[in-house]
């Protein structure tokens, strides 16, 4: 164990609700969960910011699916460790188009639109900053979503990953998540994999 799992294995954490002043930590998670997808999407759409930035309106909407209202984070001192966003997977259909998102750049969704887990909780994005790795901050995290689940009368959780990602795919297999089904992923040179996308769901 480094230094830097050392110190977060010893620190009280505590998780919470997001705030309004968590998005940038938010969009940052989001990045980091979806493997430059994100980045493909929507570097560029609006000149002169930073991917990041543009990001962060996903959850600046109100009354969608991706509002932080539907996020959890991971703190300790009021220091952000990590986050999850979470929510019911039909909720998707429901939201209106994102206006930010190129029509041309919709092809990068298409995977997703051949793996649905209908009436599940489905796990958007859940990512722990680097220096804090290791400690069973995701795991929380991922406990915390599906808390949240089973107190809204679901009885699975669902969630995409890289098949490439060996390490996530472990941790979701060791917390009980099985290979749905998969699709190849769209190539791109911002996606940092290749391979399929899986889509893993859990009996709670």
């Amino acid at each position: 164990m480094n230094s830097e799992n050392r110190e977060s294995a010893s620190m009280s954490i505590s998780i919470r609700p997001a705030q309004i002043a968590d998005i940038p930590h938010l969009a940052c998670a989001f990045m980091e969960a979806t493997g430059g997808l994100g980045e493909a999407v929507y570097e560029g759409v609006i000149p002169g910011r930073t991917t990041n930035l543009i990001i962060e309106h996903l959850f600046s909407r109100p009354n969608v699916a991706t509002t932080f209202a539907n996020c959890s984070v991971a703190e300790n001192e009021e220091r952000v460790l990590g986050s999850i966003h979470a929510f019911p997977m039909d909720a998707m259909g429901e939201d209106p188009a994102d206006p930010l998102v190129p029509s041309d750049r919709l092809y990068l969704y298409e995977p997703f639109e051949h793996m649905h887990a209908e009436g599940s909780y489905y796990i958007l994005a859940v990512a722990v900053y680097p220096e804090f790795r290791g400690s069973g901050i995701g795991q929380r995290l991922i406990a915390e979503a599906e808390s949240i689940a089973k107190a809204k009368g679901f009885t699975e959780t669902s969630l995409n990953v890289f098949a490439e990602n060996q390490g996530a795919v472990r941790l979701y297999e060791s917390l009980g998540y099985k290979e749905r089904t998969r699709q190849p992923v769209v190539g791109h040179d911002k996606i940092r994999y290749g391979g399929d996308y899986l889509l893993m769901t859990h009996v709670l």
